[in-house]
Formats: structure tokens, sequence, C-alpha cells
């Protein structure tokens, strides 16, 4: 069944830069104003408040909190955790962690934060300190995780990589899950638009470089347990192999999907947190009329023509926008890993062997997790499963979750209709849907970054 896509009303997840301010200068930082106003705007408590405000009236579900650093704006900091935690946001924040210490984590801690992203451009000192200009970065970082992970914050680190350092992958996975981090991303540099030549730059890598990156991040899950993933979407048709990759497919183009919006401390907003063009001012519009500006990100103009009629174009959205327009310089141009739909060797598979079907009887007793956020649409449902997980769900099935989240009752499989058995079997795996009855924590590992399951079945 074909649904068309959906167009949401405003994002799920918003990237809220506190500041500008950043104690390093990473080669390939996104960040386009660097060279004009390195750490001359901030949100300050008032303005900050104004924007908290607009994110609670649109019913955003998560929100990550970045710059620049955030940790240098401490305070600010502090105030937006204890803020967006009161309004029952998820939160979770991106730091270098170099400014961090058991007194401020433990605070952090205490307001709610459980989660942080941090970088980590190599597990090589010298090769780290030169990729972010500062002497002394690896060492601060290394200490940083440590004094997260002393006082119960989970820690992330997002590893871009690039022709200096993708042969790296390997052991900055293996030091990284030594110290307890439970994910490492390989995530391949996109050319910030400041950039006049994104290859003579040094932005756009060799599709074998890449892909040996992407086998040693397998190899070192399969070694040391630390998931894997990607914080820049990778074309499905470069993966080919969709049961080998499975752990880099799902996040998709997140501006594309609609779920992401950024604003940064000035109060422009952008699509993309690598995109230079602002959509307008949160402190002069409405969200979703700012959302609203973006809309050939949300309706599919931006994608690659060569991508029409293939089977996983709603999940893959064509790459990445931004990487395509450092290359070829359009948004609608092919992501520069772009194959084409001949290239898949092997389907992804959601539920491998039918595990989860399988096991499924009309007597198993599910539950509706209490967790769950739901969020109307026109003609649809959000269903945001944890953190920045959301998905699309047709309103009848949000109807039957929502009665049994309130109620606490059980119901069965006898509760969907059988069109939507698939889809079942996905919130399962997904875990927006839980069970007793059932032993498939080893899927749930594999399960890509809100991956929207009416992607996958509802064509």
């Amino acid at each position: 069944m074909s649904l068309g896509k959906r167009i949401f009303s405003a994002p799920t997840s918003t990237n809220l830069e506190i500041t500008e301010a950043c104690n390093v200068k990473c080669t390939h930082c996104y960040n386009f104003w660097r060279e004009d106003s390195m750490g001359g705007n901030s949100l300050n408590i008032e303005t900050l408040d104004k924007v908290i405000d607009k994110l609670i009236e649109t019913q955003v579900f998560h929100v990550i909190l970045s710059g620049g650093e955030p940790f240098a704006k401490f305070k600010i900091l502090k105030h937006a955790l204890k803020r967006l935690g009161e309004a029952g946001m998820s939160l979770s924040v991106n730091t270098n962690l170099m400014l961090a210490n058991d007194d401020k984590c433990k605070e952090l801690y205490d307001l709610g934060l459980d989660h942080v992203l941090t970088s980590l451009p190599s597990s090589d000192p010298v090769l780290n300190d030169r990729i972010m200009q500062s002497v002394g970065s690896f060492e601060s970082i290394m200490q940083g995780i440590d004094a997260c992970r002393r006082n119960g914050i989970r820690v992330s680190v997002n590893h871009v990589i690039n022709n200096t350092n993708y042969d790296g992958v390997y052991e900055a996975a293996k030091l990284v899950a030594g110290k307890g981090a439970q994910k490492i991303f390989i995530t391949r540099a996109v050319p910030p638009t400041y950039s006049k030549n994104a290859e003579a730059d040094g932005y756009l890598m060799e599709p074998e470089k890449l892909k040996s990156a992407l086998d040693a991040a397998l190899q070192a899950k399969a070694d040391f347990g630390i998931g894997v993933g990607s914080l820049v979407s990778y074309p499905l048709c470069f993966l080919g192999d969709l049961v080998k990759y499975k752990d880099f497919i799902g996040r998709g183009c997140p501006a594309q999907r609609g779920s992401r919006f950024s604003i940064n401390s000035t109060g422009d907003v952008h699509a993309c947190v690598h995109e230079e063009r602002s959509y307008g001012n949160v402190f002069e519009q409405d969200i979703p009329e700012l959302y609203d500006n973006m809309m050939p990100w949300h309706d599919g103009s931006y994608r690659y023509s060569g991508c029409a009629g293939c089977r996983y174009a709603d999940v893959c959205e064509s790459g990445c926008r931004m990487s395509a327009l450092g290359a070829y310089g359009e948004l609608s141009s092919k992501d520069p890993l772009y194959v084409g739909p001949h290239a898949f060797t092997r389907d992804y598979e959601l539920d491998p062997d039918n595990t989860v079907a399988s096991l499924l009887t009309e007597d198993t007793q599910l539950y509706a997790p209490k967790r769950l956020r739901f969020r109307q649409e026109d003609g649809f449902t959000l269903l945001n499963i944890r953190w920045g997980n959301t998905i699309t769900i047709s309103d009848e099935i949000a109807a039957v979750l929502k009665r049994h989240q309130e109620s606490g009752a059980s119901f069965t499989s006898k509760s969907f209709e059988a069109k939507d058995f698939d889809l079942l079997v996905g919130l399962i795996v997904k875990d927006a849907v839980t069970s007793p009855d059932l032993n498939i924590d080893h899927l749930k590992e594999d399960v890509g970054l809100s991956l929207n399951l009416e992607s996958l079945f509802m064509k």
C-alpha cells in the first residue's frame, strides 16, 4: 500500500546550539560561521527560555544541546537541561568533553542528563590533536569520558573520518570500548560550506577507503561489543549488502525525513546542521512557520533523480544532500557515493530468519510502554519510542497503543489487522511494543536509528 511521503507539521527533534564559543577548531568542522564570528554569539537565559517555550508549544520530543562547545557556557547548559527536563523532553548533549570533570558531570546527571555524544578524530594523540588543532585535546577527551562514566552518563563517540584517519577506525573503537562508550559512529566528513574545492580539500573519500573503515568498525563490534553506526547517512546502494552493513541503515537524512531542525545561537534556523542557508529566525517566527519554509527538504524535491523507483528511496533519501552540494554544487545532485539501484546484493532484514514472526502467537501478551510519546499530525500519528527515535504510524494503530498504554493492560496480535502484522513485528523489534514472552534482545541492537517502519512496509 502506498502512503506517499508523510509531511510533518513541525520537527520531532531539534539541534539547539547554545553558543558559538569553542575551545578547538577541528579541520572537519561544519559550522559555517566559525571564520567570521567564532565565539561571538551565545544564548542567554532570557533568549534560551524563549526558544524552549516555542519547542514546548510545538511538542518537540527530543533536544540535542550543542555548540560550539556547550560546556563553555555551563550555566546556560544547566538551565536548558532543567527547563527541558521539566517539560518532559528527552535530552542529549554534543560536547568534546575537554571541559568536563566529575563535579560538572554529577551536576548534569542530577539534572537528568544521561547521554552525551563526544568527538574523537583519532586514537593517536598526535593525529587527534592535529585534527582538532589543540595540543592536549586527546588527553582531555579521555578524562572527560572517564568523568561521564563515573557519574552515570552514557557516552557515544563520533569518529569523523577522512583521508587522514580512515585507517584508524578499529583502534579508535577498541580504545573507547575500553573506556565504556556504548557506541561509536563512523561518520564521513561532509564538505563544509566554506570549502571552495571539496575534493582538493580532502573531504571526498574513495569508496574503497570508506568500505574498509566500515569493515573495521564491524570487526570492532564483534571483538569488543561496542555498537556502531553513522551520523551522516550512506547511500544504501553504496552499502550494497544490507545484511552485512545493517548497522549503518536507518538514519537516512533527518532533514529530508522532516524529523530534524537546527537552531543556532542567533536564533537562525537550518534544516541541516551542515547548512549555511537560514530559513528565518526563531525569535521572529513560530517554529511551524519556519519549518514550512524548509518544505523542499521535506517533500522530496532534493532527492536525486537517479533514485526514482528504488525500493529503499524512502529509507535512504538519496544519502547526504550536503555531500552532494559539496561535490557537485546542487542539493538535488547525487551523493558522491551513489552507485544505483542495481547495486544491492542482499536486502535489509528487520526480523532475520523471521525470529519474532515465528515466536508471535495469538496468545502472546504485548504491552505499550509508558515511555512512548505521541503527536497527532494531519492523517497520521508520530510515535516517539525513546530519545530521538520517532516513526510514523496510522491513527488506528496509535489508538490501540494509546489505549493500552493508558490502561496498562496487555493486548495481543488480534488487536492489529492481518495486513499490519509485519508492522507489528517491526514495532516489537524496535521496542515500541514489548512482551515478557519474547526473548529478542539480540535483535534490538541491530535496528537503525529511527528506521521508519512505514517506509519499509507501506509501499
